[in-house]
């Protein structure tokens, strides 16, 4: 993993995702990660999103695998 300091999202150890609201890649972002998050706070300038076991089940049963989820977190982390 490199680091990308230009994407939008910040991944937390407690399981929850900042998200960038300024960054010019957030919408598109944002609409990968609510496939498999809930939507926790959205103050001005950052959103918060939560991996729960809900959200999870509900994205495998939507057809989300988890390579892809974890492709997504890769793809628009900074890590």
């Amino acid at each position: 993993m490199t680091n990308q300091p230009t994407n939008p999202v910040i991944v937390q150890g407690d399981f929850s995702l900042l998200l960038e609201v300024d960054n010019p890649l957030f919408e598109a972002a944002r609409d990968e990660v609510a496939q498999f998050s809930e939507l926790e706070k959205s103050h001005e300038h950052i959103h918060t999103y939560r991996l729960s076991p809900l959200s999870l089940w509900n994205a495998a049963a939507s057809g989300h695998s988890a390579s892809h989820i974890l492709a997504v977190l890769e793809e628009t982390s900074e890590r």
